[in-house]
């Protein structure tokens, strides 16, 4: 048999590769109940690139099982462990610590329950028990290469929750918050499946119900009750440009300018910061030149200056953040915020002089070029802000507002990206397309016709301030 495991590196984002998974029964001599016999053994076969092999993870667990396990059993399982092989390969997410695993597995559940052909909560059931029986013996054999074997890790929460026999309020409300936690690490907006609601306790559903933004009011509260100015600031940017977590922590020192610089990228000065969000790796802005070829990127710069690797690609978890394609502004791979809610402007105005301090206290410009930083933890600070940390201060914001939700203590982020939204369509009457350029997502025509609803939305800001 060919020995080969799926490992954590192969993963499917970015690649245009072919995969393909089946079970098959091989022919077997295997000692049962004392006797050799002669048994059709269900082996699993990856399909990529027209090349076929054997994991050898499932291929041992399948000789191990084959011992104790009904061979249509057997096949039960190995048919769940393809399925959830190629949910993972078809999501495009990388599984590369406890908590992503976590979330693939709840999500291939969630999707088997509530996707186009859902099955019934027992069969789910059934194939979480076949999941965690496949990653123990993965575990216990020492072989935590197969990806899905580290879901028993020391981190990993999975296997302490267990499916009730019938689907509780309690337990959607999980899967729900694993769903957030899903589309958080794709980077993506998306609707969970409205069947959710038609299962389990109404009452206590109700009672779990996942604010999906704050009000306009619990939004001013939010932001200026917030007592760490760091904190207070990206509240702010968030709020008044509606960037995703990542785009916000990608930024550079370069990326945050006087109101002048606007008329050189825009065209257009609203008096108010110009703020850039550039690709990670590919931009060519990086503070030294406005030129848009033969100059550095900012992977150039990171490896050069600061030996460092980009924040997508960081070995530390806590340190990586992902990057969702956005719409770009510019041939130098970026694009700018658009200021929506003026006093959050001013207040980021306001608190910038203080940040700008706390670089020079801390110098950190000698070690990385990020703009937001950890100013108060004793052992982090100048390091580049972490998305737990800024996370769990969302949390804490909203638990001193009484704002739901709170999330495993980090609020729900993605909401200040729903704000900016709600507040572009109802306070400011954008229509669809307008709002589409203020959260940089979607696709255009040509640069001439982008260029041209940019001035329009920009007059209709303008209007809107006079």
């Amino acid at each position: 048999m060919p020995d080969r495991h799926i490992t954590p590196d192969e993963t499917p984002a970015g690649t245009a590769h072919e995969f393909a998974s089946v079970v098959i029964d091989i022919p077997a001599r295997l000692k049962r109940a004392g006797q050799f016999l002669d048994v059709p053994l269900p082996i699993l076969v990856i399909v990529q690139d027209g090349i076929a092999e054997v994991p050898s993870d499932t291929y041992r667990f399948a000789l191990n099982r084959a011992v104790v396990e009904r061979f249509d059993t057997l096949r039960r399982m190995l048919v769940t462990i393809a399925s959830l092989y190629e949910f993972w390969r078809n999501s495009g997410l990388p599984i590369k610590s406890n908590e992503e695993v976590d979330v693939v597995i709840w999500n291939y559940l969630s999707e088997r329950l509530h996707g186009v052909d859902g099955v019934a909560y027992a069969t789910v059931r059934t194939e979480f028990c076949d999941i965690r029986t496949y990653v123990r013996f993965c575990r216990k054999q020492g072989r935590n290469d197969s990806p899905f074997a580290r879901a028993l890790g020391t981190q990993s929460l999975l296997f302490e929750t267990t499916m009730p026999v019938r689907p509780t309020a309690a337990f959607l409300q999980h899967l729900r918050l694993q769903r957030e936690r899903w589309l958080e690490l794709q980077e993506q907006e998306a609707a969970f499946p409205n069947d959710l609601k038609k299962i389990g306790t109404p009452s206590l559903w109700r009672t779990k119900r996942i604010t999906r933004f704050p009000t306009e009011q619990q939004m001013d509260d939010l932001i200026f009750t917030e007592p760490n100015a760091m904190y207070r600031a990206a509240y702010c940017l968030l709020a008044g440009t509606g960037p995703r977590l990542s785009e916000l922590l990608h930024m550079w020192r370069c990326d945050v300018l006087p109101a002048s610089y606007a008329g050189r990228f825009s065209g257009a000065n609203d008096g108010n910061p110009f703020v850039i969000y550039a690709h990670p790796e590919a931009s060519v802005w990086t503070g030294e030149t406005l030129a848009t070829k033969g100059v550095r990127t900012r992977q150039d710069v990171l490896d050069l200056k600061y030996s460092r690797t980009s924040r997508l690609w960081t070995t530390s978890r806590k340190e990586r953040l992902g990057w969702k394609g956005m719409l770009l502004f510019d041939p130098r791979h970026l694009s700018w915020g658009i200021w929506v809610v003026d006093r959050y402007a001013k207040e980021f105005a306001r608190l910038l002089p203080t940040i700008l301090h706390l670089h020079q206290e801390l110098h950190a410009d000698d070690h990385h070029p990020y703009f937001w930083i950890n100013g108060v933890n004793s052992k982090h600070r100048g390091n580049p802000l972490r998305k737990q940390m800024l996370r769990r201060a969302i949390g804490a914001a909203c638990s001193r507002n009484g704002i739901q939700p709170f999330i495993d203590e980090g609020g729900h982020g993605h909401g200040f990206r729903h704000f900016t939204a709600w507040y572009c369509e109802t306070i400011l009457g954008f229509a669809p397309a307008e709002k589409q350029l203020v959260l940089r997502h979607g696709n255009v025509q040509s640069q001439e016709d982008y260029g041209r609803r940019l001035a329009d939305l920009f007059s209709k800001l303008s209007a809107g301030r006079s």
